[in-house]
């Protein structure tokens, strides 16, 4: 199992037999293990819009000490807590983006950015006009490809046909970012 990976699902909590996400109206409750390879399929901030992979979680997974991750990853994925993304066009169709944190405005230091985070407790995370784009609309579409479609139709060159295969990386880059840095989450549709 190779290709681009994200997690699915918003944490909701340690219960006593194990770590609970909510996927749809479904609560996964899960063991240590699979949590950690959950959380490390959010990727790290520094990697930005770049693509997060298997190997990078499992890589992560064997320096934390989790023993298994490659399992874990499919176990995951057949549960449907991961996505491991070989098709961008089938994952954006069944796939769909909730934010967390609110908008605090533009970041003081940088004008173009725009801020999000918690009133009170400060900013998570700046984001560029793109991400803050898709971080402002994305939890009213009902999928990913739905926010493809209108970036497609707002990019397109005049007279030229909206295709929203080509704005499939660049959501999923600002995606990428997004969940990496802990503001927005995946669920699934219906």
């Amino acid at each position: 199992m190779s290709g681009t990976v994200f997690p699915v699902g918003h944490y909701g909590g340690v219960r006593d037999d194990g770590q609970v996400i909510r996927v749809g109206w479904t609560q996964h409750r899960i063991d240590e293990d699979a949590f950690g390879v959950w959380v490390l399929a959010h990727g790290v901030p520094e990697v930005g819009k770049g693509v997060w992979t298997v190997e990078d979680v499992v890589g992560r997974a064997a320096e934390a000490g989790i023993v298994g991750a490659r399992d874990q990853v499919a176990r995951l994925n057949d549960a449907g807590l991961l996505a491991v993304v070989e098709d961008s066009g089938v994952f954006a169709r069944s796939h769909r983006m909730d934010v967390l944190f609110v908008g605090l405005g533009n970041a003081p230091d940088r004008l173009d950015g725009h801020a999000v985070g918690i009133p009170g407790l400060g900013v998570a995370a700046v984001l560029d006009p793109d991400s803050y784009e898709l971080w402002q609309w994305g939890s009213v579409a009902p999928t990913l490809w739905h926010s493809c479609e209108v970036r497609a139709t707002v990019t397109a060159e005049h007279g030229q046909a909206a295709d929203p295969e080509r704005a499939v990386a660049e959501i999923l880059g600002d995606l990428r970012f997004l969940i990496a840095h802990g503001c927005a989450y995946l669920d699934v549709t219906g």
